[in-house]
């Protein structure tokens, strides 16, 4: 089965214990993983089906290796007569039990047709896990693409990046002796990526100086916050980005709400970005949703016999305040749960572009030799019983651009002053920099452009309709409450909705 690279498309996960097979069965994990799926997985499949895949996935293997030839007898039906002949075929090729162990469990799963049912090696394991929890080793920078270069958007407090000279705006362009020039967010991310303590020498342009310099940096571990934002300059509304659904993820949010009250500002709404948030764990969802309503239905969810279970939220608060959330096709499970349970609820409205589709739970099943199973057990569906599996969400109100997003979402909680400006590379909306692949404003021989569907949802113009971009001087001209100033060559659009 191909590994996945981002783990995090999990609406929930639970540990389960599990008997150790007998000692001196050399595949005894991979008869572990064998009974698992055949006794929970959602798609109820055969052993036939699976000693199938896991016959077949070791004979393309040593093809592929050794050029071995390993035919898959129709009669292999059954786990002792797959186990046998997973041991002939390990003797002739010479590998390990091991290896050929995973080969098989990766073609059981394989099987299936579910890319959320994931064998976790012990190493993966910790990776998924991290993955959940916000932490990484790493320099301490977050990166966004932009016209072939990548450029650092974001500095991690607490980080060495943070403790060197590094700034937001500058461009990655080497690291050590490999260059980054025209490479992709996961070719950069190959060569970026280390063992803790490690040490690179990083190589950066910084356009504002016009030169290039050496940085050298060592890796570390760091734990980012999985909750973070602020009340927008204009309007007293407040803006939660949530990264995951771990641990932490209900008691940073409920802290970012206690901080807007702490403020002294009257919150007279809420935009919650779930954009690129995967999911995370089950228990962090209704925790964030009872921060939202005092009791309701958060989801229903049935497993493999059809069995449907309500999972409620009980004891909780009122939000008290118009709520939009922001979701894309990277707003996936723990995320749609959210999503669809505040909308059915009428406490929500979903702004963005559709969302992924995983409407499937899975446990995390740990097995005896240290590794791991992510099994899909349940599918859930919304209040509503809307189906999320595959299909996703439908925003109420569907906008492309990720700029656009925000400026819409704001105009639907009735903001009517605004200011919005390129800085570093962000667009800063009402003093909230969002980091986008493209630039607000674009500097051409025909006068300088803006992001056109920016301007079609900040305007409310429907006649709008270029992808990119567009001449912002007629609009100056027509809108006398649209205004572009400069200072230390920031340019700022104000505009006022009358």
């Amino acid at each position: 089965m191909k590994r996945i690279t981002h783990w995090l498309l999990a609406a929930f996960l639970l540990v389960t214990a599990v008997p150790v097979q007998a000692a001196g069965n050399p595949y005894a994990e991979t008869e572990e993983v064998f009974w698992h799926i055949m006794e929970s997985h959602l798609s109820k499949p055969s052993a036939n089906q699976l000693v199938k895949g896991a016959l077949e996935a070791v004979s393309k293997q040593a093809e592929q290796e050794k050029k071995l030839k390993l035919t898959v007898s129709p009669e292999d039906d059954t786990l002792p007569e797959m186990e046998q002949r997973l041991l002939e075929w390990q003797k002739k090729g010479g590998w390990d039990a091991t290896t050929v162990g995973t080969w098989a469990i990766d073609g059981m799963l394989s099987t299936l047709d579910d890319p959320h049912s994931i064998f976790f090696t012990a190493d993966e394991l910790r990776l998924f896990q991290s993955d959940v929890e916000n932490q990484f080793v790493g320099f301490g920078f977050r990166l966004r693409l932009q016209n072939d270069a990548l450029i650092i958007r974001e500095i991690v407090p607490n980080s060495p990046a943070a403790a060197s000279v590094l700034k937001r705006g500058d461009h990655l362009l080497k690291v050590d002796q490999q260059s980054l020039v025209g490479k992709s967010f996961e070719e950069a991310y190959a060569y970026l990526k280390g063992n803790e303590g490690s040490e690179a020498a990083i190589t950066v342009y910084r356009p504002s100086e016009s030169r290039e310099f050496v940085v050298k940096l060592k890796r570390a571990m760091m734990t980012l916050p999985e909750a973070e934002g602020q009340l927008f300059a204009k309007g007293g509304v407040g803006y939660i980005k949530l990264e995951t659904f771990g641990s932490e993820g209900a008691l940073q949010f409920r802290d970012k709400l206690e901080e807007f009250k702490r403020s002294g500002k009257l919150m007279n709404g809420l935009i919650v970005d779930l954009r690129d948030n995967g999911g995370g764990y089950l228990s962090t969802a209704r925790d964030i949703a009872s921060l939202f309503m005092e009791d309701g239905l958060l989801m229903y969810t049935t497993n493999r016999n059809g069995v449907e279970v309500e999972t409620w939220v009980r004891n909780g608060r009122d939000i008290g305040v118009p709520v939009l959330i922001l979701v894309n096709g990277g707003t996936a499970s723990a995320s749609e749960l959210l999503s669809g349970a505040l909308r059915d609820h009428g406490i929500a409205k979903l702004v963005g572009t559709k969302t992924y589709g995983k409407g499937s739970a899975q446990q995390v099943i740990p097995l005896s030799e240290g590794d791991a199973l992510k099994l899909t057990l349940n599918e859930y569906f919304t209040p509503k019983h809307t189906v999320v599996n595959h299909i996703g969400l439908t925003p109420d109100m569907v906008v492309e651009d990720y700029a656009a997003q925000v400026v819409e979402a704001l105009h639907a909680l009735q903001i009517s002053t605004w200011e919005l400006s390129d800085e570093d590379g962000d667009t800063v909306i009402n003093g909230i920099p969002f980091p986008t692949v493209d630039p607000l404003f674009k500097q051409t021989e025909g006068g300088l452009q803006i992001r056109a569907q920016v301007l079609a949802h900040l305007l409310g113009d429907t006649t709008i309709t270029e992808k990119d971009y567009i001449a912002l001087a007629p609009y100056l001209e027509k809108h006398r409450t649209l205004k572009l100033t400069s200072t230390n060559g920031v340019r700022t659009l104000s505009y006022s909705k009358s």
